[in-house]
């Protein structure tokens, strides 16, 4: 079969005929879309947070306070025993 010659399976419609022929005779479709510009994503989620009424510091849990303090007393005591 030429390039310009159709099969009959290809003339008799898509319901009959062979389908891995007609793929072969099927030209892709070359399809192209512009790329978006790139995003600043600290710039995003820095807006997002002042928008929201969540934004600022997080309140420590009570456990980890604990151990903060804990660390900081003994951090201190460290100083004192040296000096």
């Amino acid at each position: 079969m030429s390039a310009r010659q159709l099969s009959r399976e290809w003339l008799q419609g898509p319901s009959q005929g062979n389908p891995r022929k007609r793929q072969r005779m099927r030209q892709p479709l070359a399809l192209s879309a512009a790329a978006p510009p790139p995003r600043n994503h600290v710039a995003m989620a820095l807006a997002a947070r002042s928008a929201s009424n969540a934004a600022g510091k997080h309140i420590r849990q009570s456990g980890a306070q604990r151990r903060a303090d804990k660390v900081a007393l003994q951090k201190l005591l460290r100083r004192q025993e040296d000096a």
